[in-house]
């Protein structure tokens, strides 16, 4: 009985002392998962608050003329100009989780559409930047291929919002295979009706 007890505890200590092992080695891959995961649940929060941004401006951006001319007022309460206002709502949307650096930016563009095709784009093809440091990430071809040729005509505004996602722990394991910063970018499509293409009238 005592050898029988003896062999067991034995076999018990080989026995811990190999899960310990195996354990110290699986460690390593274990803290880079968990890690990894920690880093994208950060980048997934801000993804989703660009994304409540970008809605949040398109929204208010259905409800206002792209092709009135500028104001020049500069400031966020008495302008009245499309291209000031937007920013403006998206910035204070953001905040203060996010708040946009010089490198980031706000892009808008507004559509005609007449039988399920751009007939017009304002201000241009790329869109109207807030820094210039990004341009439209469609283009006029791919909102076309977006669009129902059996809707009625209709107006659109585009609001796109890139952001340099600065990683929060930045580990040398992450960042060796993912750049940083990583750009995110966020888009919410609005109807517009004041960019509607109007009927031409017939003639008599």
């Amino acid at each position: 009985m005592r050898s029988l007890m003896r062999w067991f505890k034995r076999r018990v200590g080989r026995a811990s002392g190999q899960s310990m092992v195996e354990f110290l080695v699986i460690l390593p891959i274990l803290l880079i998962m968990i890690s990894g995961l920690v880093e994208f649940g950060f980048l997934l929060n801000y993804y989703l608050d660009l994304i409540d941004g970008a809605r949040d401006g398109a929204r208010f951006g259905a409800n206002v003329d792209p092709l009135l001319r500028d104001d020049e007022r500069q400031d966020c309460i008495n302008t009245t100009y499309f291209y000031r206002l937007i920013p403006c709502v998206v910035t204070q949307s953001l905040a203060p989780q996010i708040v946009l650096s010089a490198t980031d930016d706000i892009v808008i563009s507004s559509f005609a559409v007449a039988s399920g095709v751009v007939t017009a784009r304002f201000p241009d093809a790329d869109g109207w930047s807030l820094t210039g440091f990004h341009v439209s990430e469609f283009t006029t071809a791919e909102i076309n291929a977006m669009l129902d040729p059996a809707a009625p005509n209709t107006g659109m505004v585009l609001v796109e919002v890139f952001y340099d996602y600065n990683m929060v722990m930045a580990l040398p394991w992450i960042t060796a295979f993912v750049p940083n910063p990583v750009v995110l970018h966020a888009y919410t499509i609005m109807p517009n009706t004041h960019v509607e293409p109007t009927p031409t009238p017939s003639s008599p």
